[in-house]
């Protein structure tokens, strides 16, 4: 009987990985930049119409965006932008002014806490902006120092995960609000006009989403990457947080009523359960490879739910 050679699968050409993931590193920045192209020409026309005297999507009964959310977000995509694209960037710009925004709407927080409810009714003609869209500027501020000081995280606190996450919860309350018709999630000020609108729920859900495409050593990329198990699991926790509160609201109805409900915190209690989630998997990955997170600085291709 003839002797039949054993045959190999052909290795992969020289620098095909490379190639692979030139491509992928090509489309991120391309959807990072087109949609931090739309929140910038956003703001723009957001402020030129404060300018101009008329606001746009101006209501006196309902949250409005105002100037100052949409020059934060300016500042925050522009410095994004220059991060990505300019090398090199001097870090202490973008800590300068990232940092000029953070301080801003912490200043915001305390000013409207503070001050006499009385005093912004001698200028009508000025919109704050609200705590809440404050809280998740100062998220999103938070979560671009880490990256631009700590860009390749290496302990399994994954800081730039849980800011990303917590930033999303003041507009999902936001929205919660609107779908129960409830004030107190729209606004806690005495004019209704200071909250987060649903134009400015849109803007910080873009924010995240190029924050996220920008980012690729976040775990939850990891998390994903590791199979179709992992990406219903975390898809399932993420539309909890919002789908599990409107439920409880919908079985446990308040008509009219103005003030927190159970649904505020089964949605906090779904934030923190998703976080809680990602660090413990966080920590399982830096327990099976030690050596490749403290080479990459990043958890390793297998994490601890796989398909």
């Amino acid at each position: 009987m003839p002797h039949r050679a054993h045959t190999q699968p052909p290795a992969p050409a020289p620098g095909l990985d490379d190639d692979a993931d030139s491509r992928i590193a090509g489309t991120r920045l391309l959807l990072t930049t087109a949609i931090d192209a739309l929140l910038a020409l956003t703001a723009v026309v957001i402020m030129g119409a404060w300018f101009f005297g008329r606001p746009v999507l101006y209501s006196t009964t309902a949250p409005v965006t105002s100037w100052f959310t949409a020059l934060s977000i300016l500042v925050m995509v522009s410095m994004r932008q220059a991060r990505l694209r300019l090398d090199p960037w001097p870090e202490t710009q973008t800590l300068a002014l990232i940092g000029l925004v953070l301080g801003g709407n912490v200043a915001s927080i305390v000013m409207i806490a503070t001050a006499p409810p009385g005093l912004w009714q001698a200028f009508p003609q000025l919109v704050l902006t609200s705590v809440m869209t404050s809280i998740g500027l100062v998220l999103f501020c938070s979560h671009e120092l880490v990256v631009t000081l700590r860009e390749t995280p290496r302990s399994a606190f994954i800081l730039d995960d849980l800011l990303i996450h917590l930033a999303l919860v003041p507009g999902g309350l936001s929205l919660l609000g609107y779908l129960l018709g409830n004030p107190t999630y729209l606004s806690v000020h005495t004019d209704p006009r200071v909250g987060i609108s649903p134009l400015e729920m849109g803007l910080m859900g873009l924010y995240a989403t190029a924050a996220v495409v920008s980012n690729p050593r976040l775990f939850l990329w990891r998390f994903l990457a590791a199979g179709w198990n992992n990406r219903v699991i975390f898809a399932l926790l993420f539309l909890n947080q919002f789908a599990a509160p409107l439920a409880v609201a919908l079985v446990m109805p308040r008509p009219g009523a103005t003030g927190p409900g159970v649904e505020l915190f089964v949605m906090l209690a779904g934030a923190v359960t998703t976080m809680s989630f990602l660090l413990f998997q966080a920590r399982l990955a830096r327990r099976q490879s030690p050596r490749q997170w403290a080479a990459d600085g990043s958890p390793g291709d297998r994490t601890a739910v796989t398909n």
